[in-house]
C-alpha cells in the first residue's frame, strides 16, 4: 500500500499534511488564478470582515488589530488625489479607531483635558449628547485640529484630524508664487533682455527659478507633514489610552452590584 500523495512518507492514516511557506504561497496563488478563470465559482468577489477575522485567527493575528486595520483602510485612502500629488504629501492627516466600552460624563472631561494638554492649543470643546468635539486653530490658520470622541452602543469611536490646506497654500503661494514667479519674472526680463539681450534667457530664468522653487516647497512641505504626522500620532495614542482607561473604569463601576449597601450597614429585618 502506497502513502497518500498529500501526506508525508510513512504518515499514519488521518495525519494532516503541513505545508511550508513556499507551498502556501503557491497554493494561494494558484487558487486565485483558478477563481479568476471561473468567476462564477464563488458568489462573492471578496471576504466579509467576519471571514477575514476567521482567517486572521488561523494566521495568529489578533482580530482587534484586523478591525482597526479595516477601519483605517476605509478612512485613509491609499490613492493620492491630484492636489496631494502636487504638494507631495497628504493635505489632511487622519487617525481614527473604535474601541469597546463607553465613557461616562466624567470620562469625557478627562479625555478633553488630555486633548488640551496634548495639543498645547486653546481649543473649543463641546459636548452634544454622547459626542465630544474639540477644535483648535492657530491665529494664522496654518494648523487646524479637530478631535471627535463618540461613545454609544457599547463602543467609543475616536477621530483625530488635522487640516493642512492653509499651510500648503501659504507655503506654495509664498515660495513658488512670490519668490519663483515674482522674483523670477522681475529679474529675468531685465536681466535677459537688458543685460544679455536674449529673449531665451529672459524666459528660461523665471521658468527655471519657478521649477526650483516648486521642488523646494515640496521638500519643505514633506518635512513639515512628517513632523506633524509624528506629533499627531503621539497625541492620538495619548487620547486613545485615556479613552480605554475611562471605558474600563466605567465598566468596573457598572459591574458593581446595584443598590449595594455601604460597608458595615445592615438591612432592616
Amino acid at each position: 500500500m502506497t502513502d497518500h500523495p498529500n501526506l508525508p512518507p510513512g504518515s499514519p492514516p488521518g495525519f494532516p499534511r503541513v505545508y511550508g511557506d513556499k507551498e502556501i504561497g503557491q497554493i494561494l496563488k494558484r487558487a486565485t488564478e483558478l477563481q479568476n478563470e471561473e468567476p462564477t465559482a464563488s458568489s462573492s468577489s471578496g471576504l466579509t470582515l467576519r471571514e477575514l477575522e476567521e482567517v486572521a485567527v488561523e494566521a495568529g493575528i489578533d482580530p482587534r488589530f484586523l478591525q482597526r486595520a479595516a477601519m483605517e483602510l476605509g478612512t485613509n485612502p491609499t490613492d493620492a488625489d491630484f492636489w496631494t500629488k502636487v504638494v507631495g504629501d497628504e493635505l489632511v492627516l487622519l487617525r481614527e479607531t473604535t474601541v469597546p466600552g463607553e465613557l461616562s460624563d466624567d470620562g469625557f472631561e478627562r479625555v478633553a483635558s488630555v486633548i488640551q494638554i496634548g495639543t498645547r492649543e486653546q481649543g473649543q470643546p463641546s459636548l452634544l449628547g454622547r459626542s465630544l468635539t474639540w477644535h483648535a486653530e492657530t491665529a494664522n490658520k496654518t494648523r487646524s485640529v479637530q478631535v471627535t470622541v463618540t461613545s454609544r452602543d457599547g463602543q467609543t469611536h475616536v477621530r483625530l484630524e488635522e487640516n493642512l490646506n492653509q499651510l500648503a497654500g501659504g507655503l506654495f503661494g509664498g515660495v513658488v508664487g512670490g519668490f519663483g514667479i515674482g522674483f523670477g519674472v522681475g529679474m529675468g526680463l531685465p536681466l535677459g533682455l537688458g543685460f544679455f539681450g536674449s529673449a531665451l534667457v529672459a524666459t528660461a530664468f523665471p521658468v527655471g527659478l519657478v521649477g526650483l522653487s516648486y521642488i523646494g516647497a515640496r521638500q519643505i512641505y514633506r518635512a513639515v507633514t512628517k513632523s506633524r504626522r509624528r506629533v499627531m500620532g503621539e497625541l492620538f495614542d495619548k487620547i486613545l489610552a485615556e479613552v480605554i482607561a475611562c471605558a474600563e473604569d466605567r465598566a468596573v463601576e457598572s459591574a458593581k452590584t446595584p443598590g449595594q449597601l455601604p460597608s458595615g450597614s445592615t438591612e432592616d429585618g
